[in-house]
């Protein structure tokens, strides 16, 4: 093989590791940021194991969520880096936003199309489809995850439903606890 096309294949080989590297940084940047990002650090990692739950950085994650006096699990996540909150519904085949926070999100309900059906406890209602880049539940983000809107003033609280749950490696109920895993 002939130097100048050793050079050429070196050249190839080193952009290519390059353009991986530059996709991986793109691809898994909130996972990157909520390992190694600020106010990360040993104490949250200590207090994390103390409580019995896993916060280390890497792969696996888990979230445990208390429930209220209902025996609700009610939360706060986000939605694409924007705060929402939440109730845990494995009943739900998809995420459900509000109306009312599917606007504050930005995801202009008025211009949705509600040709949806949904069968609730209350009925049959009519949703809009859409599809969320990010849902984050403390340490677990899961992307591109289907989800509806509900019509305005149907629905009382966000829920979290199988779109989101399924995705996880897997999800129990534990005493009070929800327990999340990823």
């Amino acid at each position: 093989m002939s130097s100048a096309t050793k050079h050429v294949l070196h050249e190839a080989l080193l952009w290519g590791a390059v353009a991986l590297t530059g996709f991986a940084l793109f691809y898994f940047f909130d996972d990157l940021r909520a390992a190694f990002g600020p106010g990360t650090g040993t104490a949250p990692i200590v207090a994390a194991r103390q409580e019995g739950g896993t916060k280390s950085p890497g792969f696996a994650r888990e979230v445990r969520l208390k429930a209220d006096a209902r025996g609700h699990f009610t939360f706060d996540a986000a939605i694409n880096d924007r705060p929402a909150s939440f109730m845990a519904d494995t009943g739900a085949t998809v995420v459900v936003l509000t109306y009312e926070d599917a606007a504050r999100l930005g995801l202009s309900p008025h211009s949705l199309d509600f040709s949806g059906l949904a069968e609730t406890a209350n009925g049959v209602s009519r949703v809009a489809p859409v599809m969320l880049d990010r849902v984050r539940v403390e340490d677990i983000v899961v992307r591109d995850v289907p989800a509806a809107v509900a019509e305005k003033g149907a629905l009382g609280t966000n829920l979290l439903g199988m779109s989101f749950l399924g995705r996880l490696k897997s999800f129990q109920m534990q005493g009070s606890e929800l327990i999340l895993v990823q």
